[in-house]
Parts: C-alpha cells; structure tokens; sequence
C-alpha cells in the first residue's frame, strides 16, 4: 500500500482511510498499464476525495494525469499535496471538460484509458476488477461496470447499470446510453475515434460511443457485474442542473446519424417531435464512419422507418404509414414487416 499524505476528513471510510482492503497485486504478474484523467475546475470540496480513491487502489502500473482550468479555489493545493504519485499535471485555463480531456490523452501512455470526474471517486478494488476483465480476454476493446450515484444532502443511493448495449446495435446506438465514469476503453480504440468533441458539453462520451459501435460494433464490450464508481449528483453538477440539455445533445446526436443513414427528412422530423418535444436540433454534420462488417447504413436507416410505421399505426395516421411503407419499397426492403404492414394498411383503410 502507497503511504498517501494524511487525507483533510477524518474517516475509516474509503477513500479517505487506506486501511481499507484493496486487492494485493502479485508483482510476477504483467498488469497492464491503467491511464486515468481528471479533468478539473473549481472542485475543491470534492476533489481530494476524487484523487484518494485512484492512488488508494494500490495499481502497480498507473499513470494519473489531471488536467485543471486554471481553478482559483483551493484545487492546486490539493494537487500539490498529491503530486509525488501524480504523473503529469497542469492548471491553465481551458475550453471546457472535452478541451481538458482531449488535452490529457496526448499525454496517455497506457493500454487502458478512462476519465474521472473531480467530484466523482472509485470504489475499492475497482481498477483491479477492470484490468482483470481486459487481462482474461485480451482481444475486449470496452469494459464497464455499475455506478453508486450519491444525492448530496439526502444520503440517496442508487445503483445504475451503467453503458447498456441490447441485442439489436442499432437500438443500442439509438439509447446511446453509455456510464462513462465505469466504462473504461483500449485507449488506442479510444483514440481511433478522434478526439472528444468540444461543441458537446453533456453527452460528448455519448457520441464517442457512438462513433465506437458503428466502427467496431458491440461484439467486444464486457460487462463487470459489480460497482465501480461513485457518481456524485450534488447541486453543483451538470447532471443536475443541465439535464434537458442532456436529453437536448443526445437528440443532435441520433439526428445527425439519421441523416447519416439517409432517413428521410419526414422522419427525423417526426423523431424531433416525439423525442424532444419539437425542440429544432442544430445540425452537428459529423463525418460519421462506418464499417459494414458490423452495421450497415441500410440497416439504420430500415430501422427508424419501422419505427415510424409503428407510431403512425398506433395513432391511426395510414397516410404516414403510407408514407413509411413507400420508404420501404424504395430501399427494396421486401421482408416479412413491410408485407405485415401492407396488409395491416389495406385493412385499416377498408
């Protein structure tokens, strides 16, 4: 166990004790190196706990960078105070999270990548469970686990599965729904994908997750059944006050992969309508990559017209449903759901 200063809060609790157990690394054992960023600005009150619960794990092979915006509280202090088993560290003003990030993976030299917030902290044993993961299948590209979300004030807990991926990939890409604090990545994967997008500010791991599926599919991402991070909703934070902003970013991201797929206009302004409450969507004009090994432009786009069949049928609308079957015909999509749907149509009309 690393002899970590002693800490601001007295506690026999995680992080704030190193007496707590933590797994025991054989030293004959080749552990791949981890690679952890904090992106940081003005989280004091949070951040030496942030700090503790990533040294605290004891990993043999870690490099932990912490990437500050030029933060006027006591931060720096703090960071001083750990800088011996910090790896690289810089306080300057920045752009934002993503900027910060982005920032912090040039400096990246190991196998495996992820990025802790300043106000969120890991679980004991946490980067064990994940190199493990990676260690006994060497060719995983993602690992993720659960996530504790803590309420501040109310002593709240709740436990959050985290990155969800279904049996169909065009639905997970739909939800998009990634745990980015638990979710941790090959970092040469990661950086395949390009750099964290800076005009995002609530879901750019979102869209990286996206990017990931269409590349690389979903076939080498593994689930660890148990919790591996504390995510703190406190006044304070993003999550909390910036939600329909969330659901706003989200929505700009699955658009602009429609337009992508080629899906008709009609029906990614009908999605616009039902999702985000026919809040307009700025066109993010991404140059989405995609390898058909895996999913394929037709596919995507099938599914959001099968979509739309669907609501209209439920609502009654045989004009859109019309609309929705004609999009079928012309992608030659002759199957067992567009003859349903024919049928079905022909009899709703009488």
């Amino acid at each position: 166990m690393i002899d970590l200063p002693e800490p601001a809060v007295t506690s026999d609790v995680w992080p704030w004790s190193t007496d707590t157990d933590v797994p025991t690394f054989s030293a004959n054992s080749d552990w791949p190196k981890i690679s952890i960023i904090t992106p940081s600005y003005n989280q004091g009150k949070y951040i030496e706990e942030t700090i503790r619960s990533v040294l605290a794990q004891n990993y043999p092979n870690l490099e932990y960078i912490i990437i500050d915006g030029g933060s006027t509280d006591e931060t720096l202090e703090i960071i001083k105070k750990y800088e011996p088993w910090i790896s690289y560290w810089v306080s300057e003003p920045d752009n934002g999270q993503s900027h910060a990030i982005n920032k912090g993976l040039k400096k990246c030299t190991g196998e495996i990548f992820n990025w802790l917030n300043s106000d969120d902290f890991y679980t004991p044993g946490a980067l064990f469970e994940v190199a493990s993961k990676f260690k006994d299948n060497s060719s995983l590209h993602v690992v993720s686990g659960y996530e504790r979300y803590l309420r501040n004030g109310s002593g709240e807990e709740e436990i959050f599965a985290g990155t969800l991926v279904v049996k169909d990939i065009v639905k997970t890409i739909e939800l998009s729904q990634i745990g980015q604090p638990s979710t941790f990545f090959k970092t040469n994967k990661f950086k395949e994908l390009g750099p964290i997008p800076e005009n995002l500010h609530y879901v750019m791991d979102g869209e990286m997750w996206v990017r990931y599926l269409l590349l690389n599919g979903q076939g080498k991402f593994s689930k660890i059944e148990k919790t591996l991070v504390n995510f703190r909703l406190h006044n304070d934070s993003k999550t909390v006050n910036n939600i329909h902003s969330f659901h706003y970013e989200r929505n700009c991201i699955i658009c602009d992969v429609q337009r992508f797929a080629k899906v008709p206009q009609a029906i990614i302004d009908h999605w616009v309508t039902i999702t985000a409450n026919k809040t307009p969507v700025y066109t993010l004009n991404r140059p989405w990559e995609i390898n058909e090994k895996y999913i394929t432009k037709k596919q995507l786009r099938t599914y959001f017209i099968k979509k739309y069949i669907n609501f209209q049928f439920q609502h009654n609308n045989l004009r859109n449903v019309f609309f929705g079957i004609k999009q079928l015909i012309k992608d030659k999509q002759f199957n067992a759901f567009m003859l349903r749907s024919l049928i079905k149509l022909v009899i709703k009309a009488g």
